[in-house]
């Protein structure tokens, strides 16, 4: 015991005789802002050099030795050289003078190359896309990216069946409405770049087609407070809007966010449902009209510390909070078959804490716990001809998931890197539905009360090599156990990246991966939900996961022009389709799992620009699609269709003082197939103008969303006795006006969410 007193006094003693010898400063310019990059020497006063560090991008620096006195040298290509003689820890601000360079008769023309590959990912430029769009966030920044678009509030990446968001290169545990809420809420100018791997290796811990949000990272000496204010108005069928406030601490090891976005929501309903079925030989025209709204109050609180152990040693947690309250649906059909009124109030609670620890030696463990709670009634009053029916319907969902995580990374000699780790995952789920008729009759064969508990083990390893400056290789391999219920599976995922440079102007990127989905837990249940008296939806208790593989080869010509050739393969493909029952006259909504579907495409990406007032880029997409599934319920089908997609965003600068931007997007969507639904043509005009203020701290922009009320598909069925015509009639178009304001240059950083994608009815 006193070997190991004396021992950390001995280390108590160096450190404080490190920090004590250290030298610390900060640069800037005559405006007082930083300046990065800049070149510090240290020398002692008769020249001898000690060391040389640059600047970070707040200006400042550090030096770990400090003599009993020293010169500093100050060097940057745009200032003035300075030299200073001192003998201080901390030698306070440095102010540069600027440098004037007079250049005669030269003009330098030159453009940066939107796409970069790196480690088999494409890197865009996240400061470029922002100087050449209307771009103000995370979100449109996102949406701004060659093949990218936004489908009923999805993000979509052509040639992908799926695609996952995540934040410096870690997954994030949240649904896609609350992603797209944080992205939107993240600023432009904290984000370093974007980088799209459609095959993204395992130790990333998902697997697929991956967008990566890659931060800016900086650290403040001094302690600096910020924070960012926003609302908006949204006018579409109905009136909505919400806000958001946020607030910072940044010091050099201790960080903290605190964020509390209310948004209120009041969307339509309204479609035409013309069915033309045939039961006992008889064919029924029924004709109904469904029309109502839906609306809820949203609420997001969370709070967040980030705390520096030592150098390259980091500690996060983080506690989240989403609530929905008041969430109210109305909808009411009236027809020839009946008269129905559906009324649901639901209430929705979730509670998330996430730790995660990453070392300077390669490993990352951390620790993420859920509890989620709902609870839904439902009043359904039906009028048909033959009968009445009145009940009441009570549904609960209770959720309790564990996940713990482990990663290593070992830098190894010849450029070879190698990574491995394990990702475990608990889930025990409680739901039921509990039915109370009010005319009398027996309902007690619908109520449900179920439990599942989901165990995922999944262990990968993987390594990554660059031979030279043109070719790298990327690969590896996941096992998986999964259990849920009675289903116990094993299986392996590989994945595979080449990244080849034939010249300055010439980029190939051969990729190949495999994934696997899982059902929602509402889904596996065995449920009955009536939407209204001709129309309800079935749980499945037998639905299965799905298996894909995917394969991609890419050509990027002059780092902006690309060429995409994908194909993928899913086996046991999970999706919801209507079926006209045969024993009586109902609709039934119903997932189930496909035999397989099947894609090959094509996609050009063509971005150009004229001068710097007109910056523009063209999607082309062709794919060839097919749907196979031998037993959906009496019949089969084999289906395939070509459908093209294109997509024309374009970016017009008004005026650079002030500035003003305008933006003006087209998509254009063929016909397309979804199991036996054939689905219409779609298109959309979005029209948006930014004007940003007040040195770049305010901004208020408008933007008109589906101008022609003309994004959203009309489906209809003419298939082996089944047919069936659905037309959207909803108000898609909307008006949005944001007014954002960020006080002491706020910046807001995302952080790792909840997943609640599999939750909820």
């Amino acid at each position: 015991m006193r070997h190991i007193m004396i021992f950390m006094c001995m280390l108590a003693n160096a450190a404080t005789y490190l920090v004590a010898q250290s030298v610390k400063g900060k640069v800037v310019d005559k405006n007082q802002q930083p300046v990065e990059a800049a070149t510090v020497v240290l020398q002692t006063p008769d020249s001898t050099f000690i060391n040389a560090t640059i600047t970070d991008s707040l200006g400042c620096f550090s030096f770990e030795e400090r003599p009993e006195s020293y010169r500093l040298i100050f060097q940057h290509l745009l200032f003035k050289t300075l030299e200073r003689e001192e003998s201080r820890p901390d030698v306070g601000t440095v102010t540069l003078e600027s440098q004037d360079y007079a250049l005669d008769e030269v003009v330098v023309r030159g453009e940066r190359p939107q796409i970069k590959v790196e480690k088999g990912a494409l890197v865009y430029d996240a400061n470029l896309l922002a100087e050449r769009t209307t771009a103000s966030n995370a979100y449109e920044s996102i949406l701004r990216l060659p093949g990218v678009r936004e489908q009923d509030g999805t993000i979509l990446l052509t040639g992908a069946k799926d695609v996952n968001i995540v934040i410096n290169g870690k997954p994030s545990s949240m649904n896609r409405e609350q992603l797209a809420e944080l992205l939107r809420s993240t600023s432009v100018s904290n984000i370093q770049n974007i980088e799209v791997m459609y095959n993204a290796p395992a130790k990333y811990r998902v697997r697929g087609a991956v967008i990566n949000v890659v931060l800016k990272r900086t650290k403040s000496t001094d302690p600096l407070l910020r924070g960012e204010v926003s609302g908006h108005f949204k006018r579409s069928a109905y009136t909505g809007g919400g806000g958001n406030l946020s607030l910072s601490y940044a010091g050099k090891k201790l960080s903290a966010d605190l964020s509390y976005s209310p948004r209120y929501s009041h969307s339509e309903v309204n479609m035409e449902m013309l069915s033309l079925h045939t039961l006992n030989g008889e064919t029924h025209a029924i004709d109904q009209v469904n029309e109502g709204d839906m609306k809820a109050m949203n609420q997001n609180l969370r709070f967040g510390m980030d705390y520096s152990i030592a150098e390259g040693h980091d500690l996060n947690a983080a506690y989240t909070a989403s609530f929905k309250t008041n969430g109210k649906a109305s909808q009411r059909s009236t027809g020839n078959f009946s008269d129905s009124d559906n009324r649901k109030a639901s209430e929705e609670r979730m509670h998330n804490l996430h730790i995660d620890y990453t070392s300077s030696f390669g490993l990352n463990v951390g620790l993420d716990y859920t509890r989620y709670n709902s609870l839904s009634t439902q009043d359904f009053t039906d009028q048909s001809e033959t009968e009445e029916r009145r009940f009441q319907v009570e549904e609960w969902q209770s959720i309790d998931r564990w996940n713990l995580y482990a990663g290593q990374t070992h830098a190894l000699s010849n450029h070879w890197s190698l990574n491995y780790g394990v990702n475990f995952s608990f889930a025990n789920e409680k739901s039921g539905q509990f039915y109370l008729p009010q005319d009398g009759s027996d309902l007690s064969g619908l109520n449900t009360d179920t439990r599942m508990r989901e165990e995922t083990y999944n262990f990968y390893a993987g390594a990554e090599k660059a031979f030279g400056e043109r070719l790298s290789l990327s690969f590896s391999v996941a096992g998986e156990r999964y259990k849920l219920a009675d289903y116990k599976r094993w299986a392996v995922y590989p994945t595979l990246q080449l990244s080849y440079q034939a010249g300055p102007s010439h980029i190939f990127q051969l990729g190949f991966s495999s994934d696997k989905e899982y059902p929602d837990y509402w889904t596996l249940q065995n449920t009955v939900s009536y939407l209204n008296g001709y129309t309800k939806i079935l749980g499945n208790p037998n639905i299965v996961p799905s298996t894909d593989y995917t394969a991609q080869l890419t050509y990027i010509f002059q780092g902006k022009y690309v060429a995409n050739l994908y194909f993928s393969h899913i086996k046991d493909y999970i999706m919801q389709l209507p079926y006209q029952s045969p024993d009586e006259l109902s609709l039934i909504y119903q997932f189930i799992n496909y035999d397989y579907e099947r894609n090959v495409g094509l996609t050009l990406m063509i971005p150009f620009s004229i001068a710097s007032v007109w910056n523009t880029q063209l999607t082309l997409d062709g794919s060839f699609n097919k749907d196979v599934c031998d037993s959906y319920h009496a019949i089969d089908f084999h289906r395939t269709n070509v459908q093209g997609i294109a997509q024309w965003n374009n970016t017009f600068r008004l005026s650079r003082k002030p500035d003003i931007r305008l933006e003006l997007n087209a998509l254009y969507a063929s016909p397309t197939l979804q199991g036996i639904y054939d689905l219409s043509t779609i298109y959309k005009i979005d029209a948006g103008l930014k004007w940003t203020f007040a040195n770049e701290c305010a901004e208020l922009r408008v933007q008109g969303n589906d101008l022609f009320n003309s994004a959203t598909p009309n489906g209809r069925i003419d298939y082996k006795g089944q047919r069936l015509d659905l037309r959207q009639n909803q108000m898609a178009r909307s008006l949005i006006v944001t007014f954002t304001y960020k006080f002491n240059g706020y910046t807001r950083k995302p952080h790792k969410e909840v997943d609640t994608s599999r939750f909820g009815y």
